[in-house]
């Protein structure tokens, strides 16, 4: 398995220790993963914070959802994305090299310089508002599906080790058909 993968499933595995169900644990760590790809650089832990006291959501889960977006995947995350955003929108590029050489022509502590940047920036941000935070979208609904899913199981899993060898599946069927379950209701009947 995958290194990253791997250290994904660790992760899911130590948030199932936590005392919330694993739906809310799951959303907790979707909503982490959705704010750190998407486009609210800098902004994105505070919100993160907000969440998860506005809603008592565990903290925990969403500081880990935070850092699945690690600096070497950053920037071809948001690249491809506002790349792919800027394909649907139909953003023309076609004079970006023209742009960068007029940007690059004047020192950038001009004020033309930064004009050229003004206009260069203009064409990118809204593909690159609209595609990181569809990918962000993307990515928690997966993470939740996944997470849920994997929560939920060792939730089971913890839930049938600590269960009592009286309380299992089967063993109260098995026990009423050898007849060594008491009934009540069927003693005052009985001769």
């Amino acid at each position: 398995m995958d290194p990253v993968l791997r250290s994904f499933f660790r992760a899911l595995e130590n948030l199932a220790v936590l005392d919330d169900p694993p739906h809310r644990t799951a959303l907790a760590l979707a909503i982490g993963v959705g704010l750190s790809f998407s486009p609210l650089l800098g902004l994105q832990v505070l919100i993160a914070i907000g969440v998860a006291i506005a809603f008592r959501l565990s903290r925990v889960a969403v500081f880990v959802g935070l850092c699945a977006n690690v600096p070497w995947i950053m920037l071809p995350w948001y690249g491809l994305t506002t790349a792919a955003a800027a394909a649907l929108l139909d953003t023309s590029t076609a004079d970006l090299n023209a742009r960068l050489e007029l940007l690059f022509s004047v020192p950038f502590y001009r004020a033309p310089f930064w004009g050229h940047a003004a206009d260069l920036l203009e064409a990118f941000v809204v593909p690159f508002l609209i595609g990181p935070t569809l990918g962000a979208l993307a990515l928690a609904g997966l993470t939740y599906s996944v997470a849920l899913r994997v929560l939920t199981r060792r939730a089971a899993e913890r839930l049938a080790s600590a269960a009592p060898k009286s309380f299992l599946a089967g063993d109260a069927e098995e026990r009423a058909a050898d007849g060594h379950v008491h009934d009540p209701q069927r003693a005052r009947f009985d001769p």
